[in-house]
């Protein structure tokens, strides 16, 4: 940078006075590292609660849909205005949008877990505000874009996000005992579930699958009958079912569960013609590998899940009262989990702080014991799963402890590949 004013005086040499304004990059990377201390704050509130003889499920659950949602809030917005060739919104109105969002979950775990439905309530209503301005980061910028539109991924945030907003809703009216809520909450809580965590996460990963494996295999995104088949279970199946569990009518829920297995075996067939038509690498394949084996398998453990519960309405499963149960450790673990750090592998080192020395040693870092990490993962969930489903304590435990220390793993490389850049407010 050249300096225009009056030398200092005795010879001295003068400094670049260092940046002070904060850019895009800088919010991914908080936008990450507080995604990561939400998953952090998951484990930590299941042991504290398991200890004191309590059922740690609404904790883990609300903390993980935390994470879920901060990442959403992070990344949602820079995908589309990097598919539309615009420029983000401003730093402040991102930051305010990850902040809602990170309170309210904070809020939301503090409140049902000790009791506080006040505070439960005020914490969705921050979700909700921050889901609000996320709406706005994503799909303004979109009115005009400089590039071509991506429908599929337009169509998809904006579902997802009117899926989210309103499953949070109507877990703090029933967080807030509504009277109507509370009263219908047996059909009303699985259609919770539906709309979170099948609905928009996985609609919000699916849309963000379509153009980030390509990119993490090098490969055309290539318009398929895969895309269109997972396209259409993605968006309708999960909004069906729910539907179906609110008016207590099980063929709906039925059908609607089949069309979300059609999406399920869509999105994961794009994803293998993506790797079928993977580009050649000559450089860092451990890196690219993590990321892609990650976000491959994650897929696979959603399928596999919806095969499962599909399995269980059509052999008679109840439509009132159903729990996700068991089906949590393949949903949150092999799925979320999954694309989470395979997304935040490829993506830390691109878009991210620091100079090109610094992401390369990011992506050194978060290739370390990649093998190992994916084989505890995999092995860990098949392990919790089958001993959740069959009541085999010792083996969901050793499943447990796999998952558990892969987590620790992950989110101890992360930490130590945000650290290596030592990013100073101007790092660009």
């Amino acid at each position: 940078m050249i300096q225009i004013g009056p030398m200092p005086s005795g010879g001295a040499t003068a400094r670049t006075a260092p940046h002070t304004r904060l850019t895009e990059r800088h919010v991914l990377a908080l936008g990450l590292s507080t995604s990561a201390v939400l998953v952090v704050s998951a484990a930590m509130i299941a042991a504290l609660t398991t200890l004191g003889g309590r059922s740690p499920w609404p904790a883990i659950h609300l903390a993980v849909a935390g994470a879920a949602t901060v990442a959403i809030g992070t990344f949602m917005p820079h995908f589309a205005v990097t598919l539309a060739g615009t420029r983000p919104r401003h730093v402040a109105e991102r930051l305010i949008a990850i902040g809602f969002l990170a309170a309210g979950a904070a809020a939301v775990v503090t409140g049902i877990t000790f009791h506080g439905s006040w505070l439960a309530g005020i914490g969705s209503a921050f979700m909700l505000a921050g889901i609000g301005v996320v709406a706005w980061e994503t799909f303004e910028p979109l009115r005009d874009p400089l590039a071509r539109r991506h429908h599929v991924v337009t169509v998809s945030y904006g579902a997802a996000l009117t899926q989210l907003a309103v499953g949070i809703a109507l877990g703090g009216l029933a967080a807030v005992n509504v009277s109507w809520v509370v009263a219908a909450w047996a059909h009303l809580r699985p259609a919770h579930a539906w709309l979170s965590l099948f609905g928009a996460a996985s609609l919000t990963i699916f849309a963000t699958l379509v153009y980030l494996a390509p990119t993490v295999l090098g490969a055309r995104v290539r318009p398929s009958g895969w895309l269109i088949a997972g396209a259409v279970g993605m968006l309708a199946g999960p909004l069906a079912v729910a539907i179906g569990f609110a008016l207590d009518a099980a063929a709906v829920v039925i059908a609607g569960m089949s069309l979300t297995l059609v999406g399920a075996i869509g999105q994961l067939g794009y994803v293998v013609d993506v790797a079928r038509r993977r580009g050649p690498f000559s450089t860092e394949h451990d890196w690219r590998r993590v990321a892609a084996w990650h976000l491959g398998a994650g897929p696979a453990w959603y399928a596999a899940a919806i095969v499962v519960a599909l399995a269980d309405m059509v052999g008679g499963g109840r439509v009132a009262g159903w729990s996700i149960g068991p089906l949590a450790v393949p949903i949150i673990a092999g799925w979320l989990f999954q694309e989470l750090v395979g997304s935040w592998t490829h993506l830390v080192p691109s878009v991210t702080p620091g100079t090109p020395d610094d992401h390369a040693r990011q992506r050194r870092v978060l290739a370390v014991a990649w093998r190992t990490r994916l084989a505890a993962t995999n092995a860990g969930v098949a392990l919790a799963w089958s001993g959740a489903f069959l009541g085999i304590g010792p083996l969901a435990a050793a499943g447990g402890l796999l998952i558990g220390a892969s987590v620790i793993v992950s989110i101890v490389l992360l930490a130590r590949a945000l650290r290596t850049a030592r990013y100073s407010l101007g790092s660009r």
